[in-house]
């Protein structure tokens, strides 16, 4: 699982759930480039993927984001919030470049 320290590691301009998403999306889809997942019988697909795009129909980029997070079976009957059944999809390190607020 990559670890991340929330104190040095989010950049300190992120300060909203959409800014946040957006960063996890990016530093997952560099850190797993290649790596995908099986969903359906015969259907890979990478786990992480993140991009920004032109949306004609509203005139406005947007961030487009998809990720596939293997989830532990104990979490049908764990008593816990389902993020705390996230599995890892590599143990790659954040890179020093996705920590700055540049």
């Amino acid at each position: 699982m990559t670890a991340l320290n929330p104190a040095t590691d989010i950049p300190s301009n992120i300060g909203t759930l959409e800014k946040l998403a957006v960063w996890t999306a990016n530093v997952l889809s560099s850190l797993n480039l290649t790596t995908t997942a099986l969903e359906a019988a015969g259907y890979n697909q990478r786990v992480a993927q993140s991009g920004v795009f032109y949306v004609e129909v509203d005139n406005k980029h947007r961030s487009l984001i998809r990720l596939s997070i293997p989830i532990s079976p104990e979490h049908l009957a764990g008593a816990n919030n389902v993020w705390v059944y996230a599995q890892p999809l590599s143990d790659a390190i954040i890179p020093a470049s996705f920590k700055t607020a540049a």
